[in-house]
Parts: C-alpha cells; sequence; structure tokens
C-alpha cells in the first residue's frame, strides 16, 4: 500500500487552515485596534467641545470668552493632539439642541458674521501655546473673534440670553492603514450663556 501517511496529511491540513484563519484572526485585531483608538478619540473631542462650551458660556459677554473657551478646548484635546485638530467654530446657536450654522460648515470653515467665529488647528496650537497675538482678541478690526463679538452676545438677567455653540473638526492619521489612511472626527455641544446682571 502506498501513500502519505495519515500524520503528514494532517499536518497539511492544519497549515492549509492555519492559513485561512490567521489572516482573519490579524484583520480582528487591528480592527480592534483601529476602532478603540477611533472611540477614544471621539472621547477626547466630545470632552473638549463641552469644556469649551461651558467656559464659554460662563465667560458670556466677557470680551475674552473665546480666548478663554479656545484654552480649555485646546487643553482637552491635548490627548489627541493639536496637530490634528482642523477647525474649531464658535457658533451662535437659537436652542441646546441648535446645530451649526451651514454657512459656518463650509469646507473650509470661516466667519460668519453675526453667526461663527472659525480657528483653524494652527490658530488654536498658536493660543494654546501663549504666542497668538493679543490682537487676535477683543474685537478690535482684523481680529478673529469679530464676526460674533463676545461682547455683542445677550448675557442680560433680564432678557432671553444667547446659547452659545462649540463645533471641532479633528483627524487623525489611521495606525494600521487597512481600514483607510485617516478618520474624521467632529462634535458640537451647545449651552445656554449663563445671565449676567446688567
Amino acid at each position: 500500500m502506498t501513500g502519505t501517511p495519515v500524520h503528514r496529511r494532517e499536518r497539511g491540513a492544519a497549515l492549509v487552515e492555519m492559513a485561512f484563519v490567521v489572516p482573519l484572526l490579524a484583520l480582528f485585531a487591528f480592527g480592534a485596534i483601529e476602532f478603540g483608538v477611533a472611540w477614544g478619540d471621539r472621547l477626547t473631542v466630545q470632552t473638549a467641545v463641552r469644556a469649551g462650551v461651558r467656559v464659554g458660556s460662563a465667560q458670556a459677554a466677557v470680551s475674552t470668552a473665546d480666548q478663554s473657551l479656545l484654552l480649555a478646548t485646546g487643553a482637552a484635546l491635548s490627548d489627541l493632539g493639536l496637530a490634528n485638530v482642523r477647525y474649531v467654530v464658535v457658533f451662535k446657536s437659537t436652542t441646546t439642541d441648535g446645530v451649526v450654522p451651514a454657512a459656518c460648515l463650509t469646507v473650509t470653515p470661516h466667519s460668519v458674521s453675526g453667526s461663527c467665529n472659525a480657528y483653524t488647528g494652527a490658530q488654536l496650537t498658536q493660543i494654546v501655546a501663549g504666542t497668538a497675538p493679543a490682537s487676535w482678541f477683543g474685537c478690535g478690526v482684523g481680529s478673529l473673534d469679530l464676526s460674533w463679538c463676545p461682547t455683542g452676545r445677550q448675557a442680560i438677567q433680564a432678557l432671553s440670553n444667547d446659547y452659545l455653540g462649540v463645533w471641532v473638526k479633528a483627524s487623525r492619521p489611521m495606525l494600521t492603514g487597512f481600514f483607510g489612511t485617516t478618520i474624521t472626527i467632529a462634535d458640537d455641544a451647545v449651552m445656554r450663556l449663563e445671565p449676567q446682571e446688567g
């Protein structure tokens, strides 16, 4: 009787099975890593917009409100890395579940008079580092917060106060590249300005 011994055939079958199973296990492992990191990044962005909107709400109509809320947002984004932040938009909303005005979310977000102030990731990095020019804030000519000036926000106790929102968009390179090259995360939070005596 001729032929391959049984134990050799079994070893060959095990190698073939392993050739099919190992790539699937690797795919699941890399997927778990990628989506775990993405989930953590999403939580970081959610925390950052909430931190920013809380500070902005408390600052209300103070001239440096945007600067203060950007410092809080930037501090909360440190785990993500400020280099990964594309835009931060401070916007006026009509309700607590309001959305960012469409004009503020163009391909390149920009400031819109009476609606929002947009800041790039590079500007946020300078603000957090303390190297931003003082002229960026205070609603002067050419300042970044001029379009929706903090001192023009309604925060008088006896009146209906404005709602302030913060929207952040960030992109991070994927670790393995199996599921694309980058992941984009965006989130916002809205809060009514805290009443001030007036």
